[in-house]
């Protein structure tokens, strides 16, 4: 768990936080710590406030935050989406006249926590306003995690609720939710409460209880036709359709799949590593690492003629020709000939 969280949950509150990153959890959890450890439930009815900065001028924010406290002896105040601090671009037509921001954190409040949520990877470090916050605030970083840190957080959140997970546990619980840590902890608390007696989560705990996405049984249904499993495939396929999923979403999923497929092959050859494919391709180093795995039993050829014949279905679908549930039925049945066709030569 985050050193700052520690010190939190200690008391040791800090004037000024800056929660910058995109992963959900993080901010999410940080968020409700300093609420709980600065408020009691009764002090936040008076004492919080939230501002969303692409709705809501920084000068005015500064005013809340100097507003002493209604039947208490803090506030909180906090203010996401800073985008006079960051280099994207925002279609919000608020003004924000930041000196007053700029004076406050040469003093700020004794009596205020003041938050500010940038969910952005950095800062723009050019702004003299950045470094001047970045030199007062209690920096909390909401970084997703890789691989390894990822199954360490699975692993030490299960050991603090008092059980045993088995790292096979950990490694599938990973896996079914595709590197998403929100997505990854709502499941652990699932399993914790499905494991309350005995205080152990093995692999099958996790095989019964957590629930695939539709983008997890999309790998699951490439890894079949990987195998030549078209059975295999067709029975995930006809599951998805009973779940009410549109062919036409899965056909779109599919077909991103293989354009991945196609894009690691192509950077592979060029000498790239998985690490540096995800980050150019901007897709989660747990997605590339799968789809690596996969790209390599597709010929280059192969890749090309799923892709034109996936193109090919795509607008069949959207202009009705044809039955819609059969279309990736025959798309299947036409990769497992074409892969044989290839293997044989």
């Amino acid at each position: 768990m985050l050193a700052e969280w520690k010190k939190i949950e200690s008391g040791q509150l800090a004037p000024v936080y800056l929660i910058i990153g995109t992963e959900d959890y993080i901010i999410n959890e940080s968020k409700k710590r300093i609420l709980a450890a600065g408020l009691s439930e009764e002090e936040q009815s008076f004492n919080y406030a939230h501002f969303d900065l692409e709705e809501t001028p920084i000068e005015l924010v500064m005013e809340e935050a100097e507003t002493l406290p209604f039947f208490g002896e803090r506030r909180i105040v906090l203010a996401s989406n800073p985008v006079f601090l960051t280099t994207e671009k925002t279609k919000s037509k608020i003004e924000h006249h930041t000196d007053k921001f700029a004076r406050y954190l040469e003093s700020p409040a004794e009596y205020t926590i003041f938050i500010i949520v940038a969910r952005v990877e950095k800062l723009d470090e050019r702004k003299k306003l950045t470094k001047q916050l970045k030199k007062v605030a209690t920096i909390i970083e909401a970084k997703k995690p890789d691989e390894k840190e990822f199954l360490n957080w699975l692993k030490k959140a299960a050991e603090q609720s008092g059980y045993r997970m088995e790292q096979h546990a950990v490694d599938r619980l990973y896996e079914l939710t595709s590197g998403n840590l929100t997505a990854a902890m709502n499941e652990l608390d699932k399993l914790l409460l499905y494991k309350f007696e005995e205080k152990e989560i093995g692999r099958e705990d996790v095989e019964r209880l957590v629930v695939r996405s539709l983008e997890q049984n999309i790998f699951l249904l490439l890894d079949k036709m990987i195998a030549m499993d078209i059975s295999g495939a067709l029975r995930i396929y006809y599951d998805l359709l009973k779940q009410k999923e549109e062919p036409i979403k899965i056909i779109a999923l599919i077909a991103s799949q293989f354009r991945l497929l196609n894009q690691i092959k192509i950077l592979e050859r060029q000498g790239y590593s998985s690490q540096q494919i995800a980050s150019k391709l901007k897709v989660h180093p747990f997605r590339v690492k799968i789809a690596t795995k996969q790209a390599r039993n597709f010929s280059a050829e192969d890749l090309q003629a799923a892709l034109l014949r996936l193109a090919e279905i795509d607008l069949e679908l959207k202009t009705g020709y044809g039955n819609r549930e059969q279309k990736l039925e025959w798309f299947l049945f036409e990769l497992e000939d074409r892969r044989k066709a290839s293997l044989q030569h």
